[in-house]
């Protein structure tokens, strides 16, 4: 296996970033950290970004990635600290979720990769998603090359997926999931379904499109809204959501329509915070 050539040194400035927190919140399940080095991959390059008084600085192996694409990722084209004060004037529990959040961001990750990996989410734990994730790189996607001692894969296409049979796909963890990611795959290759079509249509119509995918409803679907489209009405309700709004809010039922009519303003990334907030209070 070959070594991981160097090709790109990048910095992030943005001092609204806080790249533990925008990679441990449960958006992503590719990134490592080893040394307080954080590694992962985007697209076919694989990225070690470490802490510096600059922001952070990014090594960038394999294939270049060029600065727009890592700064689009990170969505840090976008006003935080304007959204943020007006989350944060909502209620005091916005207001707290914020301090204690400030610095997430909201990725926008590879279309299909977000897609699968949001299909092995439902009624899964975040190291067991991570696992199956690697598990089905490491079976199916195409090795990149090695950098300390890592071996580094490309996420699988749709097309090696849709051939692939069920007993391969029945990787560590995957369960029944495997039927929906070996549907899904052969439905965009069967059906030449373009992933970039919900960029184009409003949030109820792109969500509606994405639920044609075996293993997607609301909550997935949200989920890749937000963390793919940057579908910024998408508020994902799963377990630790509906904890939170019966604890903060006292919402026991119906909770979609209390958070559509309560939460106008950025709600996705309300969402976030508050999710990342209690999370964290419960670890």
């Amino acid at each position: 296996m070959r070594n991981l050539a160097l090709v790109e040194k990048l910095t992030l400035r943005k001092h609204e970033l806080d790249i533990e927190k925008t990679l441990d919140c449960g958006q992503c399940f590719r990134w490592t950290v080893l040394g307080g080095v954080h590694m992962g991959i985007i697209e076919r390059s694989v990225l070690m970004i470490r802490y510096s008084e600059a922001g952070y600085d990014v090594e960038v192996y394999g294939e270049p990635l060029g600065e727009k694409v890592l700064f689009n990722y990170f969505d840090l084209d976008r006003d935080y600290s304007g959204i943020l004060e007006v989350l944060s004037n909502k209620d005091d529990h916005m207001a707290r979720a914020v301090n204690v959040g400030k610095g997430i961001r909201l990725l926008k990750q590879p279309l299909f990769e977000i897609l699968i990996s949001f299909i092995l989410s439902s009624n899964n734990n975040i190291p067991k998603i991570k696992m199956t994730l690697e598990a089905l790189c490491e079976r199916f996607g195409e090795p990149l090359g090695m950098l300390d001692g890592n071996i580094f894969y490309a996420f699988p296409t749709p097309e090696i997926l849709a051939n692939a049979s069920l007993e391969a796909l029945n990787v560590k963890a995957i369960g029944y999931r495997a039927k929906y990611i070996s549907e899904t795959a052969k439905a965009i290759v069967d059906q030449k379904l373009d992933l970039n079509t919900p960029f184009h249509m409003d949030y109820n119509t792109a969500r509606a499109w994405l639920k044609q995918f075996h293993g997607v409803g609301d909550k997935v679907a949200d989920c890749i809204l937000l963390f793919g489209y940057s579908k910024m009405e998408a508020f994902p309700v799963d377990t630790w959501v509906k904890q939170m709004l019966s604890e903060y809010y006292g919402v026991e039922s119906k909770h979609e329509m209390f958070v559509r009519d309560y939460f106008k303003h950025y709600p996705g990334i309300a969402q976030q915070y508050l999710f990342y907030m209690i999370r964290k209070e419960r670890r």
